[in-house]
């Protein structure tokens, strides 16, 4: 290990400054690398969990997306690892805890994490060499393939294929997207910001290879590299496989500075789609933006974030509040965008009447000039602070990766990597400003100050979906037209050494060149979370012994056994209303600062517990986070909602309801995949039956029957809601998990509770949806999914299961489905539940993807006949399997467990059956494939024209 105190160079880098931090739990040591220039921040911390990530400034100059493609191309194979593509090997191979890479408006990082230290090293090395020395400088097609190509149909006509075209199309679906988008075009037109990073498919097509290659050249060079170290990593190794390769490089001057746009006000006006059924009517989303801070106002950066939660972090917070009142206005929300050079402000409001544009922006300007006057409420900015302090100091994981995503918040524009890290100083600022007229003054100057504010109206379209389908087809067409003979000879022949690169596999001796670990060096033994079962009262209790810091976390798991289906469908509601309507003791404003104030995170959640095809224990997971000191506040307020929500409230029942199914509607078309599953997967069992009602299509579909036809279902609503909360809240129907090194008494909790009536612990369900279906969504993009449970076919799990799907994901279906068939991306999960379903998301062409879901046994069964080894798919489902978990979540997996009757047994013998996993034993799975493709459950998500293409599925359109 070097010293961190010398002065001479070590592998080329030398030390710039070591600092300590208590709040980092360690130390912070800056380098750089003497030749080239490439800067190194590694935050010494002692954590297990490894991090590597290598970070470019990226600055677009347009909005082709290449820095996006590049982001997905140089991971396609590169000069010491010379196969077709690296990342998807790792992703077989690694015992990965993070394996990724991510494109931002100003830089695209590449990290990796790992907690077995030579697999951090292999990864380390692999990514150095994909972004130093990628393949993309000699072979077009990794280009063709990631980014866009021109294909014929089988009728001849043109059609753009491409991975990031797909995915972008997709990501352009979302009218949040698109909102997202137009503002930073508005707000920044004479900096890289005002492009579309990712790519707007409009203009991918743009994009030339010669293009592509002069930008990696100029951008993806040690001189602009930024490389961040986190954990307990073998620093002296890693130098050394840095120096390795930056050595190869001299320094460029080029500094690749981001230019400050001057704020200015600004109009602009575009168009999303929405279904033919919808009315256009009172479906505008306006936003007003405006840059709020440069980057290094890390005060004023939070305050604003601290502001717009006490502004509209609630229906009853007082501009929310004052806008929804009005009745023209469907929603409100405010947001801060951070990650960049010059934080910016989005204040949108969502579903305006039509013509009550002006009426709506003097209501702000009358509420905020009247909070400015009056001064906002001291309890409301204490809670807000409290919340947003207790999230700072919880970052989540992974970890490492949070950490380095914020340091770049300084560093990439000069500032201390260090600075965003820490939040005790900032956060002491920021109640001095809640002390005196500092939050009062920031909204004034954000809200009332318009000479630098911008508007950007949104507007519902039944034909911009059909307008930019034929607008492609019109550009592909005049292409098509120009062409010479040569021309299209040369597109043949382009479009066949792309397929035959595609379709031919790696050489032995090119999978070998790739480092990998041995099976010797996977334990055997699963990581096991401790847990304590015992009995208290009529409630079960689970306790667990972890080291917490202070915090104490609860979980109150309340069956919901006694509900029908129907029910259920309903009640998926319930969780978007407790903490929001008012209860016995508190009006709604009162009780949510009470939240932010007294506890640090609460949640309420619908989860699915079954080990059994036939029964199945749906359950409110209600979780909270605190303070050990505020545990008996906590309790009392989480009783308090559970048992004495107002649900009588009814206007404010009523717009909650449009909210949500506002936000149900655009949840389909960012999360279509995940819905595809659940219905392809609902008519196999119970549990999938229940889940799909909680979370699905039908939970979708009620929520937007109970926005439209409120004044008819509100009281059958009411009822089953308050027989929540006098049946369920009960002793007798709760599982309560406590988490904490404070000395606590479950027992002082639960008694607040009454004993109440038990009830079954599982009760069967059976869906009601199609097993073949389909669901319109105005999409450019589509989803597709084949469900089925195993358990029908005769199996019962074995850790088998799990190695091959991770084979058929990673190895077939991805082949299939993304590198030729173009989606984003594809899979295959097998649960433990008897689940086994397929997705593709953003996807061009379900039909096809539905025709390879259903050659799968074939797919199996050509990796079984092939050469490929086995041990490497192991070794990843292995780390798959042990993700790296806070304490919040490795207390959610544990009770998970212990609910669904997974014990530590069982966990061990999984392992064992991964770890002894061999072709043959493969080989018996291939049945229930063929089974699955007989008889699976179907779901497509998308447009018209993709839901028609699959007329041979006979799917039920809901």
């Amino acid at each position: 290990m070097m010293n961190l105190n010398e002065t001479a160079a070590r592998h080329g880098f030398c030390v710039d400054r070591v600092r300590e931090s208590e709040e980092l739990h360690g130390k912070m040591v800056e380098m750089h690398h003497e030749k080239t220039g490439a800067q190194l921040v590694w935050v010494d911390n002692g954590e297990d969990n490894k991090t590597f990530c290598v970070a470019f400034k990226t600055l677009p100059e347009d909005s082709t997306g290449v820095f996006h493609i590049l982001e997905h191309s140089v991971l396609c194979g590169s000069a010491k690892y010379p196969v077709r593509e690296p990342f998807v090997e790792l992703m077989k191979s690694s015992m990965a805890t993070f394996l990724n890479a991510m494109t931002f408006p100003d830089k695209t990082i590449y990290p990796v994490s790992s907690r077995n230290e030579q697999d951090f090293l292999n990864l380390t090395e692999v990514y150095l060499d994909a972004v130093f020395a990628p393949r993309i400088l000699q072979d077009p097609n990794i280009f063709y393939q990631e980014g866009w190509h021109i294909e014929l149909d089988e009728n001849g006509a043109p059609l753009y294929k491409g991975v990031v075209f797909n995915e972008m199309k997709g990501a352009m679906s979302d009218v949040d997207e698109q909102i997202y988008q137009k503002t930073l075009d508005v707000l920044f037109p004479d900096n890289c910001y005002g492009w579309n990073s990712g790519g707007d498919p409009k203009h991918i097509p743009d994009l030339t290879y010669e293009q592509f290659l002069r930008m990696y050249r100029r951008y993806y060079h040690p001189s602009n590299a930024r490389i961040y170290l986190d954990g307990a990593v073998p620093l002296d190794k890693v130098l050394s496989l840095a120096e390795e390769y930056l050595s190869c490089f001299d320094r460029l001057d080029e500094k690749h500075e981001i230019p400050m746009q001057k704020p200015f006000a600004a109009e602009a006006e575009q168009a999303y789609e929405i279904g033919a059924e919808e009315d256009t009517a009172d479906k505008t989303m306006l936003t007003l933006a405006k840059i709020v801070a440069p980057w290094s106002d890390t005060v004023r950066v939070t305050a604003t974030e601290i502001l717009f939660d006490v502004l509209t972090g609630s229906n009853d917070a007082p501009l929310k509040k004052a806008l929804l009142a009005t009745g023209k206005c469907q929603d409100v929300g405010m947001s801060l965008d951070n990650a960049m050079a010059q934080p910016y402000m989005m204040l949108t409001l969502r579903n305006i009447a039509d013509g009550s544009e002006q009426e709506l922006r003097q209501i702000i300007r009358d509420t905020v000039q009247q909070l400015v006057k009056t001064g906002l409420d001291k309890d409301a900015l204490t809670a807000s602070i409290n919340s947003s302090e207790f999230s700072a100091r919880q970052p989540g994981e992974p970890s490492g990766l949070l950490r380095c995503i914020h340091a770049l918040d300084a560093w990439l524009y000069g500032g201390d990597p260090m600075q965003p890290l820490l939040s005790e100083e900032r956060y002491q600022k920021l109640r001095e400003m809640a002390a005196g007229d500092g939050f009062d003054r920031l909204m004034a100057e954000l809200l009332l100050d318009e000479s630098t504010m911008s508007i950007i109206r949104t507007v519902p379209s039944h034909t911009q979906g059909d307008e930019l389908r034929a607008e492609e087809t019109e550009r592909l067409q005049a292409i098509q037209a120009s062409w010479t003979d040569a021309d299209k000879e040369a597109l043949r022949a382009q479009n066949e050494k792309l397929t035959a690169w595609q379709q031919t596999p790696d050489t032995a001796e090119q999978l070998a060149t790739l480092p990998v670990l041995s099976l010797s060096e996977i334990s055997a033994d699963p990581l096991l979370i401790p847990a304590a079962e015992a009995q208290c009262g009529a409630a079960k209790v689970i306790t667990h012994d972890l080291s917490m810091n202070g915090i104490t976390i609860m979980h109150w798991y309340i069956s919901l056994t006694d509900f029908t289906l129907d029910e259920l469908k309903r009640l998926s509601i319930l969780p978007e209303l407790l903490g929001k309507l008012p209860t016995k003791r508190h009006d709604s404003l009162s009780l949510f600062q009470a939240i932010k104030r007294d506890i640090g995170k609460l949640t309420f959640q619908l989860r699915v517990m079954s080990r059994c095809a036939e029964m199945a224990t749906p359950v409110l997971d209600v979780s909270c986070s605190v303070l050990d000191a505020n545990v008996d506040k906590a309790a009392a307020l989480v009783r308090e909602i559970l048992t004495e929500t107002c649900f009588d409230d009814r206007a404010r029942v009523q717009t909650l309801f449009l909210q949500l199914s506002e936000m149900a509607k655009q949840k389909v078309i960012s999360d279509g995949h995940r819905m595809a599953m659940y219905a392809a997967s609902a008519t196999m069992s119970a549990a999938s039956a229940a889940r799909e009602a909680l979370n699905g299509l039908s939970a979708c579909m009620v929520q937007k029957a109970l926005a439209e036809n409120f004044d008819a279902q509100y009281p059958d609503f009411l009822a089953l809601c308050e027989r929540f909360s006098k049946d369920s809240a009960v002793q007798s129907r709760v599982t309560f998990s406590l988490s904490t090194n404070k000395a606590l008494d479950p027992a002082a909790i639960l008694s607040a509770y009454p004993v109440g009536t038990p009830i079954p612990d599982a009760a069967p369900y059976v869906s009601d949806l199609p097993a073949k279906c389909a669901y319109r969504i105005p999409s450019q993009i589509s989803f597709a999914s084949l469900g089925y449970d195993y358990r029908r076919a005769g199996k019962v799990y074995s850790g088998i299961a799990r190695v091959m799907s991770n084979i058929l994901s990673l190895s077939y279906l991805w082949n299939e489905v993304r590198v030729q068939g173009g989606a984003y991306g594809a899979g295959l999960n097998t649960s433990e539940t008897g689940r086994m379903v397929t997705y593709s998301y953003r996807d061009p062409s379900p039909a096809r993807t539905l025709g390879i879901n259903r050659s799968m046994s074939k797919g199996l069964r050509d990796f079984v006949a092939g050469d490929e080894r086995i041990d490497k798919y192991i070794i990843s489902t292995v780390g798959e399997s042990e993700p790296p978990l806070g304490s919040e979540n490795q207390i959610l997996v544990s009770d998970e467990n212990l609910l669904c009757g997974i014990t530590p047994e069982d966990l061990c013998r999984e392992r064992a059956e991964m770890l002894s996993t061999t072709k043959d034993a493969l080989l018996k799975w291939c049945g229930v494939l063929d089974q699955m493709a007989k008889d699976g459950g179907v779901c497509v998500i998308g447009h018209d024209g993709a839901i028609a293409a699959c007329e041979k599925e006979d799917l039920t359109v809901l």
